[in-house]
C-alpha cells in the first residue's frame, strides 16, 4: 500500500505520466458503490488486475458515484483504465446512469490519447454502446486542420450492443443534418441526404417531391412559407413496410423541415438567430429514426413525411395578414409569419393522414419559443388528446431515457384561434399559451376541422379522445440544442429525440395500441 500511495502522489500529475508511456490502449470499466466492479468484469480482466483497480480505487478516494471517473495504469502499464462510477445497482436510473458513465470514460481516454478502446462489462449494454457512440461524436467537417482523431471501440457484442449503436449512430446522423449550415443544407441536399441514407436499405421506398407535385397537392401552406426564398422546396415521403400487412400504418410520423428560419417579415432577432440551421430538427431526427427502424427491421408499418423549405424574406414572400387555402380546404391569416412551422406541418400532417390512413400520426417540430420557457431543454413537450398515446410515449420516454413531459389541449386554444377574415389564423390573438395554440393549430388538420363550433358549446379540455387516428405533437424547441457536453451530451445540436422516437416504434411493433 506505501509503494501505491507513493506512486499516486507522485510530483507528475497522473494524466502526464500516462501521456508519458505513450499508452494507447484503454478500457472502460464500471464501479459500483458497494465497492464492487461492474458485472462480468471477472470475463474481462484477472483477478489480479481487479484487486489492483479496487485498491487504486480506495487510495484515489473513488467511491462509485454517478458522474465520476479516475484514470489509472493497469499493473503492467500496458492499459490505460477509466473507472466510472455507476452507483447502485438496484437504481432505477440505471440504463441513464451507464449512458453517461460509459460517454464520460469514454471521452477522458480519447483525451488522452488512447486511440483503442474496450467497453467492459455493465449493468446496461444498449446503454453502454449508445453512451460510447454518443460520448464520441464530434462535428468537423468544415475545420481544416484540428480535425478530430477517430478512437476504435470494440464492445462485448450482442443483439443489446447491435441495437444501441444503430440507435446511437441515428442520433449522430441527426446530429450531422441539424449542425450542418443552411449553406451546406437545404432543402434540396436534405433530400439527397435522405435518398442516399436510406433509399437502398430494404423494405423502404423514398419519395422526393418537387414544387409541381406540392401545387398539385394544394398544399398552400407550404408555399406560402417557401415563397420568400430561392432555393426550391421538397417535400420528402418515407414508407418503411416492415409487416407483412402493408394496408395496416400503426404510426406515421411527421418533422418540420425548415432549413433555416429567418422568421420572414416577422424577424427574429439577430441573437441566436444562427441555431436556425438547426430549425429542421424535428424532420432530421424523423429521418433518422427511420433509417433506425429500417436498419434494426422492426416488424411494423411505419410512414414519415417531411416538408422541406427555408422561411426568408423578399419581394416575393408572405406577409403578415395574408391569406393562403391549406390542403384541408381551411383559409389562414397569417399573422405571424414566424409561426411557420406549424403551417408547413398542417398541410403535411392532412396529406398524411388521407393518404396513408395511420391509426396513430406524430409531428415533431422544434416550434416554439414558449416550450423552451415552460420546460427549458431536457424535457419534450407532448399535447395530444389520447390517454392510450401517451401511455405509449410515455412508455417510450422511459424505455429511452428521453423526458418527455403532457401539456394540456383545451377548447379554449381553439377559441384564440379564430380569425375576423379566415377560417384560422396562424397564432393566437392573446400573448399567452404559445405552445398550446400553436398544437390546437395542428389538430385542426389531423382530422375533421374544429374549426367552427357551435355557440353555446361548454368549454372543455380535449385529453380524453381515443378518435382515429390518435395524434400527438412533439414540441422540441427546448431540447433541439445541448449546451453543455456532459455525459453523452455534445454542445450544439442535440438529435434529440430521435432515440424516443425509435423506442416508440420498437414498442408499437411487440404490442400495438387496440
Amino acid at each position: 500500500m506505501r509503494i501505491l500511495l507513493h506512486t499516486v502522489r507522485n510530483t507528475k500529475p497522473f494524466l502526464q505520466q500516462c501521456l508519458s508511456t505513450q499508452v494507447h490502449k484503454g478500457i472502460v470499466l464500471g464501479l459500483h458503490s458497494d465497492n464492487k466492479l461492474s458485472s462480468g468484469s471477472k470475463a474481462t480482466i484477472s483477478v489480479a488486475e481487479q484487486q489492483h483497480i479496487l485498491e487504486q480505487a480506495q487510495a484515489l478516494g473513488h467511491t462509485g458515484e454517478p458522474g465520476t471517473v479516475q484514470l489509472m495504469l493497469n499493473p503492467a502499464r500496458t492499459r490505460q483504465i477509466a473507472l466510472v462510477g455507476l452507483g447502485s445497482n438496484k437504481d432505477e436510473s440505471l440504463s441513464e446512469v451507464t449512458r453517461a458513465a460509459v460517454a464520460e470514460g469514454i471521452k477522458k481516454l480519447h483525451a488522452n490519447k488512447v486511440k483503442e478502446v474496450s467497453i467492459g462489462p455493465m449493468p446496461c449494454s444498449r446503454a453502454a454502446a449508445e453512451g460510447a457512440t454518443l460520448g464520441l461524436y464530434t462535428f468537423d467537417k468544415f475545420k481544416t486542420h484540428e480535425k478530430h482523431e477517430a478512437t476504435e471501440v470494440t464492445f462485448i457484442e450482442d443483439k443489446d450492443v447491435a441495437a444501441g449503436k444503430v440507435c446511437a449512430e441515428a442520433q449522430n446522423w441527426a446530429r450531422d443534418l441539424m449542425n450542418t449550415p443552411a449553406n451546406h443544407m437545404t432543402p434540396q441536399i436534405f433530400a439527397r441526404c435522405v435518398e442516399e441514407q436510406l433509399g437502398g436499405l430494404e423494405n423502404v421506398t423514398v419519395n422526393v417531391y418537387d414544387k409541381q407535385w406540392v401545387e398539385d397537392q394544394r398544399m398552400g401552406g407550404l408555399l406560402a412559407v417557401s415563397k420568400g426564398s430561392e432555393e426550391p422546396l421538397r417535400f420528402v415521403e418515407i414508407i418503411y413496410r416492415g409487416h407483412a400487412s402493408a394496408d395496416q400504418v400503426p404510426l406515421a410520423m411527421v418533422g418540420k423541415g425548415i432549413t433555416f428560419d429567418t422568421g420572414g417579415y416577422s424577424i427574429k432577432p439577430g441573437k441566436h438567430m444562427d441555431l436556425m440551421k438547426g430549425d429542421m430538427g424535428g424532420g432530421a431526427t424523423v429521418a433518422a429514426a427511420m433509417r433506425a427502424i429500417a436498419q434494426l427491421q422492426l416488424p411494423i408499418n411505419v410512414v414519415a413525411t417531411i416538408p422541406l423549405c427555408e422561411n426568408m424574406i423578399s419581394g416575393g414572400a408572405t406577409k403578415v395578414s395574408d391569406i393562403y387555402t391549406s390542403r384541408a380546404g381551411l383559409t389562414v391569416e397569417v399573422m405571424n409569419t414566424d409561426a411557420e412551422g406549424r403551417v408547413v406541418l398542417a398541410d403535411a400532417l392532412h396529406y398524411t393522414v388521407e393518404k396513408h390512413q395511420p391509426s396513430a400520426i406524430i409531428d415533431v417540430a422544434t416550434l416554439t419559443g414558449a416550450m423552451v420557457m415552460a420546460l427549458g431543454e431536457l424535457y419534450t413537450g407532448v399535447f395530444t388528446p389520447s390517454p392510450a398515446l401517451w401511455s405509449r410515449i410515455e412508455g417510450a420516454s422511459k424505455g429511452s431515457d428521453e423526458p418527455v413531459w403532457r401539456m394540456p389541449l383545451h377548447d379554449a386554444w381553439d377559441a384564440m384561434l379564430k380569425s375576423p377574415v379566415a377560417d384560422l389564423s396562424n397564432i393566437g390573438n392573446k400573448s399567452e399559451a404559445g405552445a398550446c395554440t400553436a398544437a390546437a393549430f395542428l389538430r385542426h388538420f389531423v382530422r375533421d376541422s374544429r374549426a367552427v363550433k357551435k355557440q353555446g358549446t361548454l368549454a372543455r379540455d380535449q385529453n380524453n379522445d381515443e378518435s382515429l387516428p390518435r395524434w400527438a405533437h412533439l414540441d422540441i424547441a427546448g431540447p433541439m440544442e445541448a449546451t453543455t457536453s456532459a455525459g453523452y451530451h455534445h454542445r450544439g445540436m442535440s438529435g434529440r429525440p430521435t432515440r424516443l422516437l425509435i423506442e416508440l416504434a420498437s414498442q408499437l411493433a411487440k404490442n400495438p395500441i387496440s
